[in-house]
């Protein structure tokens, strides 16, 4: 009886988990069928058609390629046409990203012959396949450690979850690093329990993956060396390959020895992935040059050592901070790397330019512009844009934990929660520290410990109060759903409702946060249905209206100009103003001051929750 009690729970469980999982994935798909695409797309994509098919990495080299390979599965050559003598594609040696960005735009969207939408949705489905795969490695965990209705609750609090729904889809290394941390602290977890040579060559095999799919992977070494840290710390036997290491000495051997081993495989890894050549080309001759993010560094590191920092600094205050600028022990360490040819070149110039561009990046929170951030952007930006219900549930979840931890089978849990708990909070603490503070998909990678929490203990919590837990996890997920469905298909701008939605979102964050300048089919179709209307366009995009047909004069403010070719018509103007402008975090202080007076305005339509339209300019 007992035996097919527990049959049939298992049984329930796993369809419960595929059904979730199944509406996951048609829910991210559908949402995404009428987007074009988000600002940084089109570079990701052209960096993985040149490294895949021509063997080149000079396009977007500030992302590693490993993730990007699989964006080009099953694509051929022949299926884009690629000017590979122009001279923005041998520019892009000589500084990044400018001359790449503007080189994806051009053969995307205005070379004849290409058409640029059939080949980023077939990249964004193989990219929903990544988010699929890591909601049921959270629901396989919270099975191993609590049973099904742990694996339903926290692959459902991620399936139903709007910012993974807006951000699986898109051809973008935030989610793919996300699986690859979670995969990292499940293998440390089975690492723990039994080292075997299949779980050891797993973990290290993980390191070097998430060392080639985003530089923030490199903060798998620390957490590596800290959780194997805390095994040699707890008093429990570590059952390593044939021996039963009793003492912490022989523990603590056999954890340099694993942290060992995954720096080799790691390093290895690294090379593999840009096909064991130290050059960003086949050329043997083509090299980067360094000038460029090094400027950037000393740029940057020069205006945050002003008292006051100023926001916008001039050509002239730059070039006098950067005479008196002295390379750091990163940028140092860098050019010897690269001198030595250490790692592959572009490797090195990617880490760099990352490390420039995050030591200072303007940003925006609650109507107030920075380029140092705020250490609490990002647990404000988890309040304002997780489902409200998501937020109620973590906190009963974590008073109902915390009430019930004296018990003994909590207290033997203790390796279990190490090596749930390392990644989230070095993570999160680090992240808290950067400066860059440009979007929720940064901290991605904390949420599916937060879900495994919530499923482990909720599982628990059921076991001693089936009747009151099981009406707790019903509205948890009813409250999850509501919000997130009431939201399709703008998932990117998505808010929760008591941070005010999407309308209140405008006065909160910026950039990928509410507008990643995925809606110009949404402006298209207004323009058809508004025919006797002028269009003025300020947009926060990277693909060229045009591409979609869209007529329009361009305003100041544009991240990508487009030469104008629409003639004034005479019509009665309509201003298209991007949310991002509106904020104003990437304009000059003049563009700010005129795209304010619109926040002023009350809109005629508001597109997508993005793209805002005014029938006026103000004062007029």
């Amino acid at each position: 009886m007992l035996r097919s009690f527990l049959t049939r729970r298992n049984f329930y469980g796993s369809i419960a988990c595929a059904v979730f999982l199944a509406a996951f994935a048609a829910t991210a798909w559908c949402s995404m069928q009428d987007k074009s695409a988000a600002f940084d797309e089109p570079l990701h994509f052209m960096g993985a058609w040149t490294q895949t098919h021509y063997g080149d990495f000079r396009c977007n080299p500030e992302d590693p390629p490993l993730w990007k390979y699989y964006v080009a599965v099953g694509t051929h050559a022949a299926d884009l046409k690629m000017d590979r003598h122009c001279d923005l594609w041998n520019r892009m040696l000589l500084s990044n990203p400018y001359p790449a960005v503007h080189y994806a735009d051009q053969t995307l969207y205005q070379t004849p012959g290409n058409i640029a939408d059939p080949l980023l949705q077939a990249g964004r489905a193989r990219m929903i396949a990544i988010g699929v795969v890591l909601g049921a490695a959270i629901a396989w965990w919270a099975w191993r450690l609590a049973g099904p209705l742990a694996a339903v609750v926290a692959c459902g609090t991620f399936c139903l979850d709007p910012n993974f729904l807006a951000h699986a889809p898109l051809i973008k290394n935030d989610v793919p690093i996300t699986l690859v941390f979670f995969l990292l602290m499940a293998g440390v977890w089975l690492l723990g329990r039994r080292a075997t040579i299949s779980r050891i060559a797993c973990v290290c095999a993980l390191v070097g993956i998430a060392l080639t799919t985003k530089f923030s992977g490199l903060l798998t070494l620390p957490m590596l060396a800290i959780a194997l840290l805390c095994r040699c710390l707890i008093d429990v036997p570590w059952p390593f390959l044939r021996w039963n290491l009793s003492d912490r000495i022989s523990r603590a051997a056999a954890g340099l020895g694993v942290f060992a081993v995954s720096l080799l495989v790691g390093y290895a890894i690294v090379w593999a992935s840009y096909g064991f050549r130290f050059g960003p080309t086949p050329d043997p001759q083509a090299h980067f040059d360094f000038r460029g993010p090094i400027l950037m560094t000393a740029e940057n590191q020069m205006q945050l050592s002003q008292k006051p920092v100023p926001l916008y600094p001039t050509n002239i205050e730059l070039q006098g901070w950067v005479n008196h600028w002295k390379p750091d022990a990163v940028v140092r360490a860098v050019k010897s790397a690269s001198e030595m040819h250490l790692f592959p070149q572009p490797w090195l110039y990617g880490f760099l330019y990352t490390y420039a561009t995050s030591l200072a990046r303007r940003t925006f929170l609650c109507g107030q512009i920075s380029i140092t951030g705020w250490w609490y952007y990002f647990p404000a930006a988890v309040a304002f844009k997780t489902p409200l219900a998501t937020l109620v549930g973590l906190a009963i979840a974590l008073i109902a934990w915390l009430a019930t931890f004296r018990q003994s089978k909590q207290r033997r849990d203790g390796w279990a929660i190490c090596a749930a708990i390392i990644c989230p909070a070095f993570y999160l603490a680090m992240a808290m520290r950067s400066n860059l503070n440009i979007g929720i998909r940064h901290v991605l990678p904390v949420y599916p410990f937060l879900f495994l929490f919530m499923g482990v203990i909720a599982a628990r919590c059921f076991a001693r109060f089936p009747k009151i837990s099981g009406w707790l996890i019903a509205l948890l997920l009813i409250g999850i759903a509501s919000e997130t469905f009431a939201a399709f298909p703008n998932y990117i701008p998505f808010f929760n409702v008591a941070a005010g939605g999407w309308r209140g979102g405008l006065g909160l964050l910026s950039d990928s946060n509410i507008d990643w300048g995925q809606n110009l089919p949404a402006l298209v179709q207004w323009q058809r249905d508004h025919p006797d209307r002028q269009l003025y366009l300020c947009n926060f995009a990277l693909p060229d209206p045009r591409y979609y047909g869209l007529h329009y004069i361009e305003l100041e403010g544009s991240q990508i100009e487009h030469p104008d070719q629409t003639v004034p018509s005479g019509l009665p103007p309509v201003y298209a103003i991007s949310a991002v402008a509106l904020q104003g975090p990437f304009l000059l202080p003049v563009a700010i001051e005129v795209y304010s007076k619109f926040r002023e305005e009350k809109p005629i339509a508001v597109l997508n929750g993005a793209i805002y339209l005014y029938d006026h300019a103000p004062g007029k």
